[in-house]
């Protein structure tokens, strides 16, 4: 009971800490709501399955509960995950040695050749390679990852083989093997696919190659390759990836010198980095922030850093790349401020701390290992060869059967080939046909602009000249008889003008558009005006697609609208009246009065121009509806297909 109350206590006081993601947080829930130990045990694991971007601490916290509640159940895989979380939460500490100790005999239990296991072998065996990593021995840690490189190859594993090739490609880096780094960062990323389950390696692989662009000082690549990092460790949620992803943005800038974006940059890093470890001394995101305030000239607060860190890390007796990097920094920023003394001390560290790492990595050792790589490649190659040779012989024949039945089916092949020969004759003699159809569109619109021309200059100047003969006839001079008639006679020529005009507007255009159409509207309102002073006339419009249509469907709209207008003036008695013109998605038209309102059943009984204008409609497959409201009355114009 003791045992159950202490792991209980120890969970709940955790629970209160502030969530590193949304992943995080809701597992963290889920494990607060948790019923039983199974349950709670499920979500330990979820939560160390993203170590990297849980606090340090925390990440302990939760392997020892999980390997707690682990040793209480039957299944060995729920073991070896708790012990895979706990290894994690050993290294994020820098207890390689105790996490090495915990490594061994899982890789015993879990082997390569274990379907079952096989998952939980590579993840051991890459975070054995971590221990060597961390401890700068290179060269035993490449001779792990070339052993998981052939065995993922061989099983054709591209998660696994994606990450190990990163992390070659980082110790070649750290080894100032750039060429190198390149080839196994890019082979890497080959592995990589568009699924979430490969976007945080796929950012990690971006981060790096940024960096070694960076390095080489090619910011362009650097910048191209470091954006899609950053997106790609936001949408996997790795806080670790990210803060390096942000390192090498910061690094970026301070090359461009712009020095305030690589400080705000490099201090956004810095604070997530914490969420992660807590207080940063001696670290790659400290030497990055040194590095800017000494670009920036700011040498005095770039040497503090710089001293700072060192004289803490004064008591840990490894050299490694890092070390190395914060002399270089240091001899720089004492150079640069003329202090020579320093600078010539600074340099003495620097040759000495070389002279360590490189003994312990040599460049012999490590270019035995890559020929011993390619060897094994080579021998695994030599077998897949004789693989295939065999798979010819059966190949063979297996050849000569099918060369019977290949025979046997080559009369079907002949009749499929005729019949594919009518085919493509039927094909030509339908494109002769649409040609034929395009020909004849073609020509009907070249009519219909040529009626067009001599509509307006045959007919419509007889029609004008009738109606000027007719306003030069006053009405006073002939007799009473005579008055009506001609007054008649001159309405009718002007309306004869009026609708002439509209009919060459729109038969002269190929297409319209609703801008078109509202500005015709607006003319024959401006034109109509003065005989209804009493009357206030508006085309509002709101188009933000200014759709074509046919003439014939211009026309029809046109005359519809106009209809709607001439009979709100004749009947409606009204004071207003709005017409509203929307194209979006589609056009919608609204002609609409304050008058008297419409009687509904002259609607349905009307055979004029109610009528006409339902007939219009119905032609183009439109809908028209007349709408009472308080007061008068609303006409709806819009297609079917709205």
């Amino acid at each position: 009971m003791l045992r159950y109350f202490a792991i209980f206590i120890l969970l709940a006081f955790h629970l209160l800490a502030p969530a590193q993601t949304p992943f995080i947080d809701q597992h963290v829930k889920n494990l607060y709501a948790a019923g039983n130990n199974n349950e709670k045990l499920q979500e330990l694991l979820m939560l160390c399955s993203v170590h990297e971007s849980l606090h340090k601490d925390s990440l302990f916290k939760y392997a020892n509960i999980a390997a707690g509640l682990a040793a209480l159940q039957q299944e060995d895989w729920k073991k070896t995950d708790a012990q895979i979380a706990r290894i994690n939460a050993l290294i994020r500490l820098g207890n390689t040695d105790s996490a090495l100790i915990l490594i061994e005999p899982e890789l015993k239990k879990n082997t390569v050749t274990n379907p079952a296991s096989r998952k939980k072998y590579f993840k051991l065996a890459a975070q054995k390679v971590d221990c060597f990593g961390d401890k700068s021995n290179y060269t035993t840690a490449l001779a792990e990852l070339y052993k998981i490189i052939v065995d993922a190859e061989k099983y054709n594993d591209s998660l696994v083989l994606a990450k190990n090739c990163n992390t070659i490609g980082v110790i070649q880096y750290n080894l100032d093997h750039i060429s190198e780094a390149f080839k196994w960062y890019f082979k890497g990323l080959m592995y990589c696919q568009a699924t979430p389950e490969f976007a945080a390696v796929s950012g990690a692989i971006n981060v790096n190659i940024a960096e070694t662009y960076r390095w080489i000082e090619n910011t362009d690549s650097a910048n191209y390759f470091i954006d899609k990092a950053i997106t790609l460790c936001t949408q996997s949620q790795n806080l670790f990836f990210l803060a390096n992803a942000l390192r090498v943005k910061a690094s970026i800038y301070k090359q461009q010198k712009q020095y305030d974006k690589a400080e705000e940059t490099m201090m956004q890093c810095i604070a997530l980095r914490e969420k992660l470890e807590g207080r940063l001394t001696f670290s790659n995101e400290q030497i990055a922030l040194a590095n800017i305030y000494m670009n920036a000239g700011n040498y005095d607060k770039s040497i503090s850093i710089l001293t700072n860190a060192l004289s803490q890390d004064q008591q840990n007796n490894k050299v490694d790349a890092l070390k190395i990097s914060y002399y270089r920094s240091l001899a720089k920023c004492y150079k640069q401020k003329g202090d020579n003394v320093n600078y010539t001390k600074t340099l003495e560290k620097i040759i000495e701390a070389k002279d360590t790492f490189y003994e312990e990595n040599s460049a012999h050792a490590i270019a035995e290992l890559q020929t011993k790589y390619e060897v094994q490649k080579k021998e695994s190659t030599i077998i897949q060869q004789k693989l295939d040779l065999t798979k010819k012989n059966y190949l063979f024949y297996g050849s000569l059967i099918l060369i019977a039945f290949a025979m046997a089916v080559a009369w079907l092949l002949f009749k499929n080939y005729r019949r594919k020969q009518k085919l493509a004759i039927n094909k030509m003699v339908y494109e002769e046909k649409m040609l034929a159809a395009l020909a004849v569109k073609e020509a009907e619109e070249n009519e219909r602009k040529r009626i067009a021309a001599d509509l307006h200059d045959n007919l419509g100047a007889y029609a004008a000249s009738i109606a000027s003969n007719l306003d030069q006839i006053s009405l006073g001079e002939v007799s009473q008889t005579w008055v009506v008639p001609l007054q008649q006679l001159r309405n009718n020529s002007q309306a004869i003008v009026s609708q002439l005009g509209d009919t060459i507007w729109a038969l002269k255009k190929d297409a319209l558009a609703l801008t078109a159409i509202s500005d015709r509207l607006k003319a024959f309102i401006q034109r109509i005006q003065p005989s209804y002073p009493m009357v206030n006339m508006e085309v509002l419009e709101n188009i933000s697609n200014d759709m074509l249509l046919t003439p014939a469907q211009a026309f029809h709209l046109f005359s519809i609208l106009r209809e709607s207008i001439i009979n709100a003036l004749r009947h409606s008695h009204c004071k207003n009246i709005i017409v509203k013109i929307e194209g979006a998605t589609h056009w919608y038209f609204t002609v609409s009065d304050d008058g008297d309102g419409i009687d509904m059943q002259k609607i349905v009984s009307s055979n004029n121009g109610l009528a006409n204008m339902q007939r219009r409609a119905k032609e183009f497959d439109w809908q028209i509806k007349w709408q009472l409201q308080n007061p008068g009355t609303i006409i709806h114009i819009y297609p079917t297909t709205k």
